[in-house]
């Protein structure tokens, strides 16, 4: 299983560099102090958290209208997973990104299959994030209100999940 790990923060990084070429460069203090503010947000190491911070219920890649969700482009965020995968494990790596281990089930097969993957999400707001799969590639989902969705999601009762 490949494991992203996060490199050293940006913020960390410029501070750094502002110290190192103190003599050289014309680095506000205030501009210092923020970097070093935003590098003290971020954990040194990971952190472990319950579950991602973010709304429950149905997200759409960011690419798809919320009436035209499929199969494809449709999660559904619970507390303890999303669609068909559970966390196993939830560390938060930076100021809003996280680690995740997940244990999923695929049901597309004559036999449901289970499998683990280690992915990177990062929170863009409390209804919108960015998974980095374990392969590289990225997605986008936003939050869409169930009414909003296609049949059957818009008639699901998902009242476990977000209630």
């Amino acid at each position: 299983m490949k494991t992203i790990h996060p490199g050293l923060p940006l913020a960390g990084l410029l501070l750094a560099l502002a110290t190192a070429c103190q003599g050289s460069v014309d680095a506000a203090p205030a501009d210092v102090a923020k970097a070093g503010a935003a590098a003290a947000a971020t954990p040194a190491t990971p952190q472990k958290v319950d579950a991602l911070p973010l709304r429950r219920g149905y997200y759409v890649h960011v690419d798809e209208p919320c009436g035209n969700a499929s199969n494809a482009t449709l999660a559904l965020v619970r507390s303890d997973g999303i669609s068909a995968c559970d966390f196993t494990s939830v560390e938060r790596i930076g100021e809003a990104r996280y680690r995740v281990q997940e244990s999923c089930v695929d049901h597309q097969g004559p036999q449901p299959e289970t499998f683990a993957l280690t992915q990177e999400y990062e929170i863009l707001a409390e209804d919108r994030y960015r998974v980095v799969f374990e392969h590289g590639d990225a997605s986008e989902f936003r939050f869409c209100p169930q009414p909003s969705l296609p049949e059957p999601w818009n008639g699901n009762d998902i009242s476990d999940v977000t209630g």
